[in-house]
């Protein structure tokens, strides 16, 4: 397994729909009105218990949009985002997307990416992955948000406090909105991914040697589908890819990550709920697996009652199991979790106080675990 040199290894669109997505993607959904389900919980072997990291530092931040509005009001490409525009997607579409360089250095050993899941309603989300609050957005105007907190608990601030990709020689960057939105057409989505890709690939220098990214929800999705596209690239065959997933969700209706019809469900489900993944045939997706590593933790929670929005499940030979397990290819990692969308999403402020300490260790110390014992 490849080890990258001075890595230290540490211990309304829709109106009616959107309704019901209103902070759902977000991290805001309503319980699911379920029925018992027909088959008991599988019992699973126990997962090695998730060691603890410690927090980082909290970080304010200034959240770009990659399109702003000028003082006309006229939309103009922003310096050093100009690869999301020539993709092509509407400039309404990419004025809604912002990014946060939070360390951008001119040595480039790693490049680091967190997305935030699906921002649906008027409001801000918050996230456990980027450690945006759910005001993150109340300082934005036409060109950026100056003032964006990153709770230093989150996975993005817990990685960059441990120093595992090098301290000054890291490229972070936290995307806290992507609006990469479930019900747009499938073309539009793919000009979507292209610019992150082609943003991704310009950040790239000679001496990078690892590009790890990690989203949630709908920035688990498309974090996946990033990863896709860059190791089909010839060119990045000397990078190691890491992908964290939290609960990721593509639309199977359109196919999008090879997603269909067919649910896997949870084994460890709460009893009374139907808890489960699209399937998807993720070899199939990634022919090309040399250097990539992916870890996705799967509720599969419908994410709004009755919309079939739901987190993806890989699986193994030739049809679907009709019920998960634990998953470990070398490649590819999926550990099955009981907690509902919005707790994998920020595992710090939606389960209860009683149960966070597990969510936090089954989710964000989890990937940190799975990330530390590739380094």
């Amino acid at each position: 397994m490849f080890h990258p040199a001075g890595f230290p290894r540490r211990a309304t669109r829709w109106s009616g729909l959107a309704l019901l997505l209103a902070g759902a993607l977000a991290g805001c959904a309503p319980p699911e009105p379920e029925s018992p389900p027909v088959e008991p919980e599988a019992a699973l072997d126990s997962q090695p218990q998730a060691l603890s990291y410690p927090n980082g530092s909290s970080r304010t931040v200034v959240s770009r949009r990659v399109v702003y509005k000028d003082s006309a009001g006229n939309y103009q490409a922003a310096p050093g985002f100009e690869q999301f525009r020539a993709a092509g997607a509407s400039d309404s579409t990419l004025h809604a997307i912002r990014i946060a360089q939070v360390e951008a250095p001119s040595m480039r050993e790693a490049i680091v990416l967190m997305s935030a899941g699906q921002k649906i309603s008027s409001s801000g989300h918050s996230s456990g992955v980027t450690g945006q609050a759910s005001d993150w957005d109340a300082s934005c105007d036409g060109v950026s948000c100056p003032n964006v907190l990153l709770d230093g608990r989150s996975l993005a601030m817990k990685l960059n406090a441990l120093g595992w990709f090098p301290p000054g020689k890291t490229h972070l960057s936290v995307v806290n909105d992507n609006n990469f939105d479930h019900l747009f057409d499938s073309d539009t989505k793919q000009r979507i991914v292209n610019g992150f890709v082609r943003w991704l690939e310009a950040q790239v220098r000679p001496e990078t040697r690892a590009i790890y990214l990690a989203g949630s929800s709908r920035g688990g999705c498309l974090v996946m589908r990033i990863a896709q596209a860059l190791r089909a690239n010839t060119a990045l065959d000397g990078i190691n890819i890491y992908v964290s997933s939290f609960d990721g969700v593509c639309r199977n209706s359109q196919g999008e990550l090879g997603t269909f019809d067919t649910k896997i469900n949870n084994p460890v489900r709460p009893w009374g709920t139907f808890y489960g993944g699209w399937a998807t045939n993720l070899s199939a997706q990634f022919p090309r697996r040399q250097g990539l590593y992916m870890y996705q933790v799967v509720g599969g929670q419908e994410v709004a009652p009755a919309t079939g929005i739901r987190a993806f499940s890989g699986y193994a030979g030739t049809t679907p199991p009709s019920t998960g397990t634990h998953l470990d290819w070398g490649w590819y990692k999926q550990t099955w979790v009981r907690w509902a969308h919005k707790e994998i999403g920020n595992p710090y402020t939606e389960p209860s106080t009683s149960d966070q300490p597990r969510v936090i260790s089954e989710t964000i110390d989890a990937q940190l675990t799975w990330l530390d014992g590739l380094l």
